[in-house]
Order: C-alpha cells, then sequence, then structure tokens
C-alpha cells in the first residue's frame, strides 16, 4: 500500500494515511476516514467530562447526589447504587432499528432515555465522592482521570500516588507538589519530567537526583543548584534563605525557573524505553505514531492517555488496561477486545460496536447502559442468528446515510463543549462552536462573597486554623474557593504558601506550561536531522534529536 493524502472535511487540512493505518482499518473493517487526526481528537473528546462537577437528584432515589451532568440535562441519571442495582433494566428501553431513518437519530433518541451514571467511577472508591473518572482510590479530593491513589487532591491523570496536591500525569509519586509530567518522586516541588529523584525543586528533565534546586537535564546528582554541585551544607543554607513558605518568594522562585527554562536544551519528545516512536509523554512503547501520554502500548496511532497493554490500535483516548484492536473509542477500559466507535464501555468487552456506557458485554451494536449482555441491538435483545443477520444490514444503511466509519458526531454529545476536556486540548470559542452546531454552556454569574475580605498571610507559619473556615477569591477569575483541612496539613508539612488561585486557575495554569498536542517538523539543534516535536519552531528552548540528546546529558 501507499500512503493516502485526505482532505478533511472539516477543517479542510490534509491529512496522511499511513500504509500501517489502511491496513489497521482493513482489519476493523471500517472506512478511511473523513477527518483529520486532531478533529477526530476533538470529536472523542467532546464527549468527556472530567472536571465540572454538579449538585443534582439521582432520578431513581431522589437522593442529593454529585454528578458530571447538571440538573438541566434531558437524560436521567442515577447515583451508582441505583444505576447498578437490579430495579431497572437497560433492555426495557430496547427497539426496533428503523431502516427509514439515519442510525444516529434513532440512537439518540435512545441515550437520551436510558439511564447514566453520575459519575465515571470503578469500585472501590472511600472517602473520594468529589473524584470523576476514577478508580479504586482512596481520601481524595476534585482529582480527576485518577486511580489507585491515596490522599491526593486537585490535578488529573493521576495514578499510584499518594500525598500529593495539584499535579498533572503524575506516576507513583509521593509528597509531590505542583508537579506536570513527574514519576517515580518523592518530595518534589514545583518541577517537571523529573524521574525517580527526591527532594527536589524547580527542576526539569532531571533522573536519578537527589536535593537539586534550578535543575535542568541532570542525572544522578546530587546537591546541586543551577547545575552546578555544592556541599551539603552551602545546599541546606541556599534552601533555607529561598523561604518556599513565603507565596512572595515563592513567586519569585516560579518566575526564576520559567526564565531558566526558556533556555534550556530538550529532547525532541519526552520519555524513556522506547523503538519507533513519535509524539510526547511515551514510555516503553514500540511503534506508537502520532500518540501523547502513553505507556506500554505497541502498533499504536493517534492515541492519547492511554496505558498498561494496550496493541493494534487507532484513535483511542483514555485508558487502556489490556485492551487490543480499539479504534475511535474514549475512556474504554480493563480486558477489551474488538472495540469500534465506543465510549465508556469497561470490563470484559469484546466486539462491540457505536455502544456506550457498556459493562461486561459482547457483540452488541448501538447500545447504552449494557450489563454483561450480549446478541443486542439498540438495547433490543435477539437471539446470535438475527443479530449476525441483521448488523451487516444495519451497516449497509448507515454506509448509504455516511454514518458508518464515523465516531458519534460532537452534536450529540452528551455534554456541552465548554464543559469538556475538547475546550482543554482542542479549543474553540463559544461563536466557533455555534456555528458547528455544538451546544455552549453560559457560565453561570460569578458569586461574590458578602463577607469581610480574607487577608491571605503571606507566610505558610502566619496561617491561621481557621483559614478552613473561610472563603477566599481567586485572585485570577474571581472565583470564589476554599482550603480544605487535609491541604492544610499538607501546605505545612511542605512549607509551602497557601495558594492564591482558585483549583481550576491552578489547572490552567499546569495546562498552559505543557506543550499541544501537536507535532512540527523541524531539525534537531545539534545534528540538524529532521525530528518531529510538539516545540514549536518558534519556541526559543534548543530542541535535540534522541540521540544528540542522549550523547550529551546521559
Amino acid at each position: 500500500m501507499t500512503p493516502i493524502t485526505q482532505t478533511c472535511r472539516l477543517s479542510g487540512v490534509q491529512f496522511v494515511i499511513s500504509d500501517l493505518e489502511q491496513e489497521f482499518l482493513r482489519k476493523m473493517e471500517v472506512p478511511l476516514p473523513t477527518i483529520s487526526p486532531y478533529e477526530r481528537m476533538r470529536r472523542r473528546l467532546s464527549f468527556r467530562n472530567e472536571r465540572l462537577l454538579y449538585h443534582r437528584k439521582c432520578d431513581l432515589t431522589g437522593k442529593q447526589i454529585i454528578s458530571s451532568a447538571s440538573q438541566d440535562k434531558k437524560y436521567p441519571v442515577y447515583c451508582a447504587d441505583a444505576w447498578w442495582s437490579d430495579d431497572w433494566s437497560p433492555l426495557d428501553y430496547g427497539r426496533d432499528f428503523d431502516f427509514s431513518r439515519p442510525f444516529f437519530e434513532q440512537y439518540f433518541e435512545l441515550r437520551d432515555q436510558v439511564p447514566r451514571l453520575a459519575l465515571q467511577q470503578q469500585r472501590p472508591m472511600i472517602n473520594s465522592e468529589y473524584c470523576n473518572c476514577a478508580s479504586k482510590n482512596k481520601n481524595c479530593y476534585l482529582c480527576f482521570s485518577t486511580n489507585h491513589c491515596e490522599d491526593c487532591y486537585y490535578g488529573s491523570w493521576i495514578n499510584f500516588s499518594k500525598d500529593c496536591v495539584d499535579n498533572e500525569n503524575s506516576l507513583k509519586n509521593e509528597l509531590a507538589y505542583e508537579t506536570n509530567d513527574c514519576e517515580s518522586c518523592y518530595n518534589c516541588v514545583y518541577s517537571e519530567e523529573c524521574h525517580n529523584c527526591n527532594d527536589v525543586y524547580f527542576s526539569k528533565a532531571c533522573i536519578g537526583c537527589k536535593n537539586i534546586i534550578f535543575c535542568t537535564n541532570l542525572k544522578n546528582k546530587e546537591y546541586c543548584i543551577f547545575n552546578k554541585k555544592y556541599s551539603k551544607d552551602e545546599f541546606k543554607k541556599f534552601k533555607q534563605e529561598m523561604n518556599l513558605g513565603s507565596n512572595k518568594k515563592f513567586s519569585e522562585h516560579v518566575a526564576t525557573f520559567e526564565k531558566m527554562k526558556s533556555g534550556m536544551i530538550v529532547k525532541e519528545y519526552h520519555g524513556t524505553n522506547n523503538e519507533n516512536v513519535t509524539g510526547n509523554h511515551i514510555t516503553n512503547c514500540k511503534n506508537s505514531f502520532w500518540s501523547y501520554m502513553v505507556t506500554d502500548c505497541e502498533d499504536a496511532t493517534h492515541c492519547a492517555s492511554v496505558e498498561v497493554g494496550v496493541r493494534n490500535c487507532m484513535d483511542y483516548t483514555y485508558w487502556g488496561g489490556n485492551a487490543e484492536r480499539i479504534y475511535e473509542c474514549q475512556a474504554c477500559g480493563y480486558d477489551l477486545f474488538n472495540l469500534r466507535f465506543c465510549n465508556l464501555c469497561w470490563s470484559n468487552c469484546s466486539d462491540l460496536t457505536y455502544c456506550d456506557h457498556c459493562f461486561s458485554s459482547s457483540d452488541c451494536f448501538g447500545c447504552i447502559g449494557l450489563k454483561k449482555a450480549k446478541y443486542c441491538i439498540l438495547n433490543k435483545q435477539y437471539t446470535k442468528e438475527e443479530y449476525e443477520e441483521l448488523v451487516p444490514r444495519i451497516i449497509e444503511h448507515m454506509k448509504k446515510t455516511k454514518e458508518f466509519g464515523e465516531f458519534f458526531p460532537t452534536s450529540g454529545s452528551p455534554f456541552a463543549y465548554n464543559e469538556t476536556l475538547a475546550v482543554e486540548y482542542t479549543p474553540l470559542n463559544r461563536e466557533e462552536v455555534l456555528a458547528r452546531g455544538n451546544m455552549w454552556k453560559e457560565a453561570d454569574a460569578i458569586a461574590k462573597y458578602q463577607g469581610p475580605k480574607v487577608e491571605i498571610p503571606d507566610n505558610i507559619t502566619d496561617a491561621p486554623e481557621d483559614i478552613c473556615s473561610q472563603i477566599l477569591t481567586c485572585e485570577v477569575s474571581g472565583k470564589l474557593y476554599k482550603v480544605i483541612p487535609q491541604e492544610l496539613r499538607f501546605l505545612r508539612k511542605m512549607n509551602l504558601p497557601i495558594p492564591r488561585r482558585c483549583p481550576d486557575q491552578r489547572h490552567a495554569d499546569r495546562m498552559a506550561r505543557r506543550n499541544p498536542r501537536v507535532l512540527y517538523q523541524r531539525q534537531c539543534a545539534k545534528t540538524h536531522k529532521e525530528i518531529w516535536t510538539t516545540y514549536s519552531p518558534e519556541r526559543p528552548e534548543k530542541v535535540y534529536c534522541e540521540e544528540a540528546y542522549r550523547e550529551e546529558f546521559i
């Protein structure tokens, strides 16, 4: 096969479908995509609301609950206990397929009647009610896409971590604060892309280091400041004089770190132990292309935020955990095989097409909310023979209506565009979203605190115990927020100042420090080799290919 160049029907940009992608699509028995990989990612992310939580009532029990769906959504929402109970059956909503109508029209009518889970959580979840897209956490608060964590607060894509506050893409960390993309670190403050480090402050891309401040690209070093070696006593004196507990001093250190980063040498992508890959934040992968935040993947293309045993997948966003032959799916995980165009399908699923909120099910088409089901179409039960006869006819009908081979349209998302991760990774403004026929949720008026203005002390040592009962105002957005007692204990333990910005603003700040999920072709600054990198050509960093970077720093 030879690569095929297509023109995206949404953006008008040209994109290439490689011979490997063509072979994969042939195996999955789907046509070539009609929109670019970037637009396909946008479409999937428009179905993922991680961070916005609402108070509402369970539509079965009437109990007050926390949900990712606001009260004004037209579909029913059940709390976890009610949804998993035997008090209702998704098969009661089953209906015949109407060959005189488009598939998506019938599908969304069904979707808006079948109850949905209030939150995407996999148990056990202990004292972690305010977490979404999460599993097996204990004592966590406002953590999203977070799994197997304990005593973690605020952040996204945090896994197997403990006692961490305000982090993005954190794996196996303890006592981490305001970090991006760090792994296996202990006592790590405002740092990025550090691995196996202890006692690290304002540093980036360091491996196996201890007691470092304002350092970049170091390996197995100790007692270093600005990449220069110091004695233990000199290092201790410098750290003490930093006065990290002062908000004024901490802000100055942040400014120093950001300026220091702008002139550093960076590798074309962040990751280790890979073979034949392109993208960013890639670990233990082979033949994985145009992918981001992926771990232990092989033969994967245009994937993001998937990990652990992902094989032969394309356009797969979020989760993983022993998943093979997955195409155009979002938030599907744990022992999956042969899923096409699915959303939120978990645990021992196989041979699902156009399914949503289905669990431990197989051989289903266009279904919502099924549990341990088989041979169902639009939630109606069929025999094996009936199912195998009807599905090909529906696919042929969908090809005529130009629906088959496409993920659910963004206009059919259960969320408004600006409620979802699409607004973070593939931003559009309100006018652009509405012009595309998608939903936009108007922001609620910012609540105004009517009480006395709270003066946050500059130093954590002066923070009173009752600050946790006071209402603070974000210095950037004006949103109201509070410091929870667990957070205050953490800040005191780490000697860090009370934040002046609300959790949403802190998240936005961390995201702004990360590279976008876009690759640019440019030359290595040392060898002039052609590379693909998320560092755009106009950025100030010097970008090295992996070989040149390893030669100089590792």
